[in-house]
């Protein structure tokens, strides 16, 4: 697996992606239908944000075949005030259940300790997202807590798990 910043040429792979209903029916944000146009604002505003400092997310691309969109893995938002990231995520459904999430989501904790030189990486995820619970605890995140109706999807209100990971905890899982 490759992690590589945007370039305007990914907007048709990202919108292959990012609008099927499956990516949106499992994240917080992602809606459905997703905009044609907003890929390539996202595209810049990814961009922005890493020139800022404020976040910095990644399109996924096979090793073996690099010009193959997986889906997306990154800080989504970084509190520079507090040293800390938040993680996001999504993969493709036909590469779901095949590592894929998962060592996307290792290489970005690394990245935001080694780095970014973090304090603490966090994520949330819907507790229908048995995928997503499963790639932060084997990223080594630790779950932290439920919040209960947290995100009004789709009409109905969805419970979030929150997991989180601190320097000193990373650094003595990969002494």
């Amino acid at each position: 697996m490759i992690l590589r910043p945007y370039e305007p040429s990914d907007t048709e792979d990202i919108f292959k992606v990012v609008s099927r209903r499956e990516i949106a029916d499992t994240t917080v944000s992602i809606p459905h239908p997703y905009p044609r146009q907003t890929v390539e604002w996202w595209i810049n505003f990814i961009k922005e944000n890493m020139e800022k400092g404020n976040a910095y997310e990644f399109g996924v691309y096979k090793k073996d075949e690099p010009h193959i969109y997986i889906g997306n893995s990154g800080f989504v938002n970084i509190s520079k005030q507090h040293n800390n990231g938040e993680i996001g995520y999504f993969i493709s459904p036909e590469y779901w259940n095949q590592g894929y999430g998962t060592e996307a989501c290792c290489k970005i904790v690394e990245f935001g300790f080694q780095e970014l030189k973090l304090e603490r990486v966090y994520g949330r995820c819907m507790t229908k997202n048995e995928g997503s619970r499963k790639i932060m605890e084997k990223a080594g995140l630790k779950y932290e807590g439920l919040a209960k109706h947290e995100v009004l999807k789709w009409d109905k209100y969805e419970d979030v798990w929150y997991f989180g990971l601190i320097r000193s905890e990373w650094e003595e899982n990969n002494r």
